[in-house]
């Protein structure tokens, strides 16, 4: 029986292949530790001969991606990072959080990901160039479908680096010659033939077989070798752990409805829209520019391992819901005050003389108008850079939400009733003011540390992880002064920026009081003997630092009659909330 192959060999093999051919250069990394990451790009970048790959963050924006300074004496606009030049090795762009990246940084990916040609107008400066860069994206599979579709489609390896723990092995001398030239392998006809359809999910297009007889035609150049072969194909989806297609054995051609038969391998069966459209193109269009030769004998097939029972497949978006915010295209409407500076983040420009200062935009707009400026003196370097009012330019910012909720949920107060019904008006006062939101989880299942409470920020109440906190199993401890010591600190945070208005901030506190766990035992991870009414004490400590804050809204939901009702009341009293029972209107 083959052996699977170990996490770090995978990752070497999609970031080889990806160097190898121009058209693999979207390799997306499943649950890959984020420190990890500039490593593997540095990895892939000495392949390329460019060991310094560039980072595309959640804040990028089009005018530090696509556009630079020139270096020489006089000022001027030159491509930026993301445009290859005539000559360079391709560049290596890494993104941390591929579910994270900006509008900009979405747009440029599938612009350089899935063309064979690039243009660039901006700022004076034209470009045509033929995209090379790599990308190596990271991506939690929880969050596989707060992704456009259409952008994972631009990721042809797929790999799951969740157990990637240690550095990468370098590139072999064999793989160094595959790449610095010879011709890549030829794929035959049969081997074509045995491509289509196996990896028919229900979805339309060929995106996914071409990939997987490119992976497989620079697997076998990589082992040095001038054709691919069937085993060649079986590494590929080895490499991928591509589960057997559906209504089939892995391995098995035959049996009703099972893969792709002789007769019927480009039309008909489960994926017609998909074959019909394979069937309208010339036997070398399918291809995609393989070169084509005679049919010969095989080597013997090596069937790779099926994918195991824990791990999912390289297409979770298959299985998954988009859950992308689908919020109006305009603006929300915010509240500022002029006494202070501009916050929320860049996402562009504008003409403006005063306040937020954008520099490099300011520079960038008033490099290419120099020459005409300066007619007299331009040419006798160095010139410096004249500036007139018309120049100046501001910063365009996001809007920062205006709305605060932060919700601490105690799930082991759950049992016997339904506490959405009585978050029902505050979760609807969070959408319809597209509320920023911060979830504080107290008591639930299957977190890393039983005795400490869990945090998470959401940028509005559309993320998924809310719909999850909400849903999520009891656990067995109360951890409620954490809970509510993260919910002091999330506070300070934000009223301390000044950037929520001062009516906007909503806590809500869902609990029965019973916290059974110290202060002191979550900072430390270790459970005292002898616990009493430590916990409880404690919680009602951080409920009095909750009522110094004067600033906020504060509710505490009461799961009802019960034994030690007492305990809700009395931590509503010292944080200075509203107490709400549970099915009392609001």
């Amino acid at each position: 029986m083959t052996m699977a192959m170990p996490t770090a060999s995978r990752v070497r093999y999609a970031l080889a292949c990806a160097a190898l051919d121009p058209r693999l250069r979207g390799v997306l990394l499943f649950d890959l530790e984020p420190a990890l990451l500039l490593d593997i790009g540095q990895w892939l970048g000495s392949l390329l001969g460019n060991p310094h790959p560039y980072v595309l963050g959640a804040s990028a924006v089009a005018d530090s991606a696509w556009i630079g300074l020139s270096s020489g004496p006089t000022f001027g606009v030159s491509p930026g990072p993301l445009v290859d030049r005539p000559g360079a090795p391709p560049l290596t762009v890494l993104v941390s959080d591929l579910a994270k990246l900006s509008l900009t940084g979405q747009r440029a990916a599938l612009t350089l990901l899935d063309t064979d040609v690039a243009h660039l107008e901006r700022e004076g400066l034209g470009v045509t160039w033929a995209p090379r860069s790599r990308w190596v994206a990271v991506c939690a599979r929880a969050d596989i479908g707060r992704i456009p579709p259409h952008l994972l489609d631009r990721f042809p390896l797929r790999i799951d680096a969740s157990g990637l723990s240690a550095d990468l092995d370098p590139p072999s001398e064999e793989w160094r010659r595959a790449l610095a030239g010879g011709r890549p392998a030829t794929v035959p006809d049969e081997v074509v033939t045995g491509i289509v359809g196996r990896t028919a999910t229900g979805t339309a297009g060929a995106r996914r077989d071409l990939a997987l007889a490119r992976i497989g035609r620079a697997l076998a150049t990589l082992d040095g070798r001038a054709r691919t072969t069937d085993a060649d194909v079986e590494r590929a989806v080895s490499l991928l752990r591509l589960p057997p297609p559906r209504g089939r054995g892995h391995g098995d051609d035959s049996g009703p409805g099972g893969g792709v038969q002789e007769g019927d391998a480009l039309v008909g069966g489960g994926g017609a829209g998909r074959r019909r459209d394979r069937e309208e193109r010339s036997p070398r269009a399918r291809t995609d520019g393989f070169d084509v030769v005679s049919p010969a004998p095989a080597e013997p097939l090596a069937p790779g391992p099926a994918p195991p029972a824990d791990l999912g497949g390289p297409y979770p978006e298959d299985d998954i819901e988009p859950e992308r915010d689908p919020g109006s295209l305009r603006s929300q409407a915010t509240r500022h005050s002029s006494s202070r500076p501009s916050h929320g983040r860049s996402i562009g420009s504008r003409p403006g003389a005063f306040g937020d200062l954008a520099i490099v935009a300011t520079i960038l707009g008033a490099a290419p108008l120099q020459a005409r400026r300066c007619e007299d003196h331009y040419s006798r370097p160095p010139h410096p850079l004249h500036l007139i009012p018309p120049d100046l330019r501001v910063h365009r910012r996001g809007a920062d939400p205006a709305r605060l909720l932060v919700l601490v949920l105690d799930h082991t107060c759950r049992a016997g009733w339904n506490w959405l019904d009585a978050l029902a008006p505050y979760l609807q006062w969070a959408y319809t003011g597209r509320a920023a939101v911060c979830v504080i989880e107290v008591g639930a299942a299957g977190v890393a540390n039983e005795l400490r409470a869990q945090r998470f920020s959401a940028s509005s109440l559309l993320d998924p992880r809310v719909v999850r906190a909400l849903e999520r199993p009891v656990g067995r401890c109360t951890p409620l002064a954490h809970g509510l010591d993260l919910a002091v600190e999330t506070l300070r945070h934000r009223l301390h920026l000044g950037r929520v208005p001062a009516d906007d901030v909503l806590l809500v506190i869902v609990t029965d009081g019973r916290g059974n766990i110290p202060l002191r035992a979550s900072a430390t991870g270790e459970l005292p003997d002898l616990v009493g009414r430590e916990g409880v004490e404690d919680a009602l400590a951080m409920a009095r630092e909750l009522s110094r804050m004067k600033r906020i809204h504060a509710v505490v939901l009461d799961p009802g009659p019960r034994p030690g009702a007492t305990l809700t009341r009395a931590l509503a009293e010292a944080c200075g909330a509203r107490l709400q029972h549970g099915g009392e209107p609001r």
